[in-house]
């Protein structure tokens, strides 16, 4: 197989992979609580070249082109927004996740754009019910304003009725803004901003920026592989006389 046409097909690989995480992070870029993905690459090493026909000092080494290695979530805390909702809030910490129910499973997310639906529970912004320490769903009695404490603590009339779940420890995105988690453990001592949200960490015009380049190098890869087609096409012709 021609080495460079399958360099830069590999490039062209690696590149498109690199644009759809790209994309995804773009759409997400509004998206209350979203942590952005990245992607790591190496060279993928297919000959290491020594002198004297092998036998000497290694000399360099030939290269397929790039791979990726490895997607991972940037943590990193987003933007604060601020709403001044007293059910509205936001860990400032890369540290915990808000429990929640969805789907008959207990979930977790970062989103705390919290309201109360029409059966008087405490849900997310996507009507998730929200989960207390013990994991039972919060309900509101109606016997006075609801609002949530910096420590957590779900208060009616000024009365503390329950405690947010927070969490800690191993987690893996399962989409729809929620996370799974390996057995986390709970947070008891965690600091929330009231009145807040946490928006996205996604930085939408380095991301559009990263993505034009992205795009750039995948052109590049393409038009390699389209020299290399050609020379290939030219060296058979030229053998071909001879």
């Amino acid at each position: 197989m021609n080495r460079g046409i399958y360099t830069g097909a590999r490039g062209m690989m690696a590149t498109s992979q690199w644009m759809d995480v790209l994309a995804n992070n773009l759409a997400n870029a509004g998206t209350d609580g979203y942590k952005k993905d990245t992607l790591g690459f190496t060279d993928v090493l297919r000959q290491r070249q020594f002198a004297s026909g092998g036998r000497g000092n290694f000399v360099g080494s030939l290269s397929e082109g790039p791979s990726s290695t490895l997607q991972s979530v940037d943590k990193s805390v987003g933007t604060m927004k601020s709403t001044g909702n007293p059910l509205d809030v936001a860990m400032d910490s890369e540290i915990g996740m808000f429990s929640v129910m969805a789907n008959g499973q207990v979930m977790y997310t970062r989103d705390g754009s919290f309201k109360v639906n029409s059966n008087q529970e405490l849900v997310t912004s996507q009507g998730h019910n929200v989960l207390d320490d013990r994991g039972n769903k919060i309900t509101y009695q109606g016997t006075g304003k609801l609002e949530i404490s910096p420590n957590g603590e779900v208060l009616e009339g000024g009365q503390p009725i329950a405690k947010l779940g927070i969490f800690d420890g191993t987690f893996n995105k399962a989409g729809g803004n929620l996370w799974s988690g390996n057995r986390p453990t709970a947070l008891t001592d965690a600091k929330l901003l009231v009145g807040n949200i946490e928006g996205s960490n996604v930085q939408p015009i380095e991301a559009m920026v990263d993505l034009i380049k992205i795009n750039r190098s995948y052109e590049l890869s393409q038009k390699s592989i389209q020299n290399q087609d050609e020379l290939t096409s030219k060296l058979i012709e030229t053998i071909n006389r001879h």
